[in-house]
């Protein structure tokens, strides 16, 4: 009878454990300076761009999304108090993807500046929100300045 209880146990334990590794990653925006293609991720993340500094975007969403449609929109001001849209980008994303990176480029093929991406001229914060339909996934509040 114990044998029956201890294997009852361990299986239980084992399928917690597959059920708990299964669970998918809170949704999070990654802003960086340098993108890595071999690993598709963006590096060097911060909150704190200098508005001459290259600025690239991604939101990871941890498993392939279950939705069709991304919206990524700028905002001026704080995630307390968004104001005014800048601007905003629809993408279409598939269940293949788990991740989407905005790396807006320039007539010469470099990464846009974080005054270009965010088309945002003067020092302050922006808010980069990602939704689908009219649901918020996730926001980040960025900060630029001018060194």
């Amino acid at each position: 009878m114990e044998k029956n209880k201890l294997a009852l146990l361990a299986a239980l334990l084992c399928f917690c454990s597959l059920f708990v590794g299964c669970g998918s990653a809170d949704p999070v925006i990654v802003c960086g300076r340098e993108w890595n293609p071999g690993s598709q991720i963006v590096a060097d993340t911060a909150s704190e761009f200098d508005l001459k500094d290259q600025l690239i975007v991604q939101f990871r969403y941890g498993t392939g999304f279950d939705f069709n449609t991304l919206k990524v929109s700028f905002y001026e001001g704080t995630i307390a108090q968004k104001q005014q849209l800048l601007w905003s980008h629809d993408a279409r994303v598939t269940d293949k993807m788990n991740s989407y990176t905005l790396q807006g480029r320039t007539k010469h093929s470099d990464y846009m500046t974080a005054r270009e991406l965010t088309r945002h001229k003067t020092p302050g914060t922006v808010v980069i929100e990602v939704s689908t339909g009219d649901k918020i996934l996730a926001s980040k509040q960025i900060t630029l300045v001018k060194k």
